[in-house]
């Protein structure tokens, strides 16, 4: 009601609103944006995208408009209501022919997906980052080169053991990035990873 139909820019700022003025939503937000653009733009055109954890399907609008015409993403969203208001919110922005929305567990869905994937963004379950991303690894979903974001790996969300992982096993250059929890002050971070394959 309060957005610009066909407008996914416009429907990012009227989330954003909501999520300031009425309840808190969380999403990625405004303030980690310009951190996932740079990111983006380091990608190959067309790229294909995973996001594990849709909710309301912002950052799937965020990244597939950035990405532009040609990009595909799918995202894998467990609750079924958050599934079906991100494939709504997702064709309200004018984007459903880019991004695909899977319901279901990410560790059940993840063994059926096609990739590679240029850029997996994790926006889940923190305890199930590194779970997750071992099966990423398993079936070979992860291009050369792949960049791994995962968002909330701040103080707040206890996530030591996927750091640890992705810091220490060899298949990684990994860099935390300081940040603050969407729409608020408190500490937050997120960790970048680059995918170099090989043996633990």
């Amino acid at each position: 009601a309060h957005a610009q139909q066909g407008d996914p820019e416009d429907v990012l700022r009227t989330l954003d609103r909501f999520a300031r003025e009425i309840r808190f939503l969380m999403n990625v937000g405004p303030e980690k944006g310009p951190l996932l653009f740079e990111l983006l733009d380091q990608l190959p055109r067309p790229a294909r995208v995973l996001e594990l954890g849709a909710f309301c399907g912002y950052s799937a609008i965020m990244i597939t408009n950035r990405l532009g015409a040609g990009s595909h993403l799918i995202s894998v969203e467990k609750n079924p209501e958050a599934a079906e208001a991100s494939r709504d919110n997702v064709a309200f922005a004018g984007l459903a022919d880019r991004v695909e929305i899977i319901e279901g567990s990410s560790s059940d869905r993840i063994p059926t997906l096609l990739g590679p994937f240029q850029l997996v963004f994790f926006d889940h379950w923190k305890d199930l980052y590194l779970t997750d991303l071992k099966l990423l690894e398993a079936h070979e979903l992860l291009a050369p080169g792949c960049i791994i974001v995962a968002d909330n790996v701040g103080p707040l969300f206890g996530a030591e053991t996927y750091l640890s992982y992705v810091r220490g096993c060899g298949r990684y250059d990994s860099e935390n990035r300081p940040a603050k929890v969407e729409y608020s002050d408190l500490p937050d971070a997120v960790e970048i990873s680059i995918w170099k394959g090989g043996a633990e």
